[in-house]
């Protein structure tokens, strides 16, 4: 069991913030349970470089920190389903805000990277049908939940 060395920092903003969103994979994890990508299977299939374990990982700390909600149906084969809950919400503008700044940054960024000696290879992500989605499924106000009634 992971025990941390330093103690946790949470005395502002973004420290908290940072712990929520600290794992390589849980802004994408947000973005896609916003588009109402809900099961776990759905998940791994628009996010397939990252591992069933990690995932699985990274949605319990969403969970556990009170983002995101997991409904198990009595069923065989059992049924889980991931949604925000109102917290995750609010978090998502903080999310789109990113993914505008990257699009935004992308020449600049993508150059820098591929400059990093650290970095051995770049390769594309199912960004494209993660942004049309979102078009798609969003309200008036860019999110279904927040859709102004």
């Amino acid at each position: 069991m992971y025990e941390r060395k330093i103690p946790l920092t949470i005395d502002c903003g973004l420290h908290l913030t940072r712990e929520i969103l600290n794992g390589k994979w849980k802004p994408a994890l947000l973005n896609a349970i916003s588009m109402d990508v809900k099961r776990p299977s759905e998940i791994l299939r628009i996010l397939p470089e990252a591992t069933r374990r990690v995932l699985n990982v990274q949605l319990k700390e969403l969970e556990e920190h009170g983002i995101i909600e997991k409904k198990i149906y009595p069923q065989l084969p059992p049924k889980v389903e991931y949604s925000l809950t109102e917290i995750g919400w609010s978090l998502m503008p903080i999310i789109d805000a990113m993914n505008v700044w990257g699009d935004k940054n992308r020449d600049f960024l993508e150059k820098v990277i591929a400059q990093n000696p650290k970095t051995k290879e770049i390769s594309k992500s199912p960004c494209d049908f993660i942004q049309v989605k979102i078009t798609n499924a969003k309200g008036d106000n860019g999110y279904p939940h927040l859709a102004s009634t």
